[in-house]
């Protein structure tokens, strides 16, 4: 009789065993669902106005902008003088807009070269610091300062280097060719009249 218990109840512990095993593996996943993620925020502006690169982008572009102001200003100093000059008119005009263009696609180039810079700080910044996830500063309502950690990450940001570098210009329009002569037609000479031929043998 003794045995046949002794058996029962280690048949009944055995099921406690797992079943506390089984709750101690939910509990876990609770403390996991429940846990808060880890937050930080930045603000992106900052980070492109001040950091190096930012800095080194901003100087680049006013190089540029420079060397292209300089072209627009040799060119209005030839109207001033001759302000009938109708090639120059055309010349500034074209001058310019093609300027305005490419100093959109320069700002354009710094921008993205910049971005993609800052983002691969971010995602290494994030994984070295333990953040699930890292928020711009432009997109939170409201946050504690103690979360906001731009300025480790302008740090980060200052280790790297960017070699900013003009774009290739666009190849000028080829001018259209000339269309070619068409051979003059030569002009068939106008037939004289003929002298009428004398009556009855007389002269006239």
């Amino acid at each position: 009789m003794r045995g046949v218990l002794i058996t029962m109840r280690i048949r009944l512990f055995m099921p406690l065993v797992f079943v506390l095993s089984f709750m101690l593996l939910a509990c876990q996943q609770t403390e996991t669902k429940d846990a808060q993620p880890k937050l930080a925020v930045v603000d992106m502006a900052r980070i492109m106005r001040d950091s190096e690169p930012g800095k080194a982008g901003v100087k680049f572009l006013e190089s540029l902008q420079s060397g292209m102001q300089e072209k627009l200003n040799a060119i209005q100093a030839r109207l001033e003088k001759d302000p009938k000059d109708e090639a120059a008119q055309k010349e500034l005009q074209g001058v310019y807009m093609a300027s305005q263009q490419r100093m959109q696609a320069e700002q354009q180039n710094v921008v993205n070269l910049l971005y993609d810079t800052i983002q691969r700080v971010l995602n290494a910044y994030r994984e070295q610091q333990g953040y699930d996830i890292i928020l711009s500063a432009e997109v939170a309502a409201a946050f504690n300062p103690k979360a906001d950690v731009t300025a480790a990450v302008i740090a980060e940001v200052n280790k790297q280097k960017i070699d900013f570098k003009p774009l290739p210009e666009p190849a000028a329009p080829e001018a259209a060719p000339a269309p070619a002569a068409q051979p003059q037609e030569k002009e068939q000479p106008k037939e004289q009249p003929k002298a009428d031929a004398p009556e009855n043998g007389k002269k006239k």
